[in-house]
């Protein structure tokens, strides 16, 4: 088409129709700029197309990684929570029992001296998208919010925390040794349970994992729920 305005442009010059040639003129110049629009259109939509097919395979890959994360802090919650009622159980036992309950007060400790695992989350696929820019891509600002909150803040605290109850019962653990036989799994005497300085460790122990359980629960509820946007995400736009 660009020729051919082209070509009648010319004619008119060699003819001297100067008007005439002024206006295939302007009507080739108008080709051109159609051109270029359409062609920037084009360019435009598959860069969306590119966007949304990033936007899909990044949340589903993103969701897989939040449901290990969940699994596994499930995990440590529970192992947590088992943790703080044993020690509880032991601080109530103690107020009412004689030596004759020290076999049961042995099995109920045994409970709280079982591991400390705390949660590390799997960050692959947020570390991936955040290194490359392209967490702004996310079209949906609550759920792209939701996702920077949890990375940001939820998983920085519970690992900060996380950290800290490992130091406290590393600490304790070795301190534990004079009331604690691992070997025999045994607390060594009656008289070491009634000690202040086992009630006071064992409150210490009690303070720390409250603390850490409630921080783990909110991190559960924030995982999934931005799961759950997730997958509303998914499920709309497919």
């Amino acid at each position: 088409m660009i020729k051919f305005f082209r070509q009648i442009r010319l004619k008119s010059m060699e003819n001297k129709k100067t008007s005439r040639y002024f206006k295939y003129a302007i009507g080739e110049i108008i080709l051109v700029v159609i051109g270029i629009l359409i062609a920037l259109q084009i360019n435009n939509w598959n860069e969306i197309q590119k966007t949304n097919t990033w936007e899909k395979r990044f949340l589903k890959d993103l969701r897989n990684e939040l449901k290990n994360d969940y699994e596994q802090l499930t995990a440590v919650y529970n192992m947590q929570i088992n943790k703080g009622n044993a020690n509880r159980n032991v601080l109530e036992l103690i107020k009412t029992a004689t030596k004759d309950d020290k076999a049961m007060i042995d099995s109920v400790y045994a409970i709280a001296q079982y591991g400390n695992r705390t949660f590390f989350p799997t960050t692959g696929v947020y570390d991936s998208a955040l290194s490359a820019g392209k967490i702004e891509n996310i079209k949906n600002d609550s759920l792209k919010y939701g996702i920077l909150n949890l990375y940001n803040h939820f998983y920085k605290r519970l690992i900060y925390n996380g950290e800290v109850l490992d130091g406290v019962v590393g600490k304790v653990d070795w301190e534990n040794k004079k009331f604690w036989s691992e070997s025999d799994q045994t607390l060594n005497s009656w008289e070491s349970i009634k000690s202040h300085e086992f009630k006071t460790q064992t409150e210490y122990l009690i303070a720390q994992n409250s603390v850490y359980t409630r921080i783990a629960k909110g991190n559960l509820e924030q995982i999934r729920a931005v799961m759950e946007m997730i997958s509303n995400e998914l499920e709309n736009n497919q």
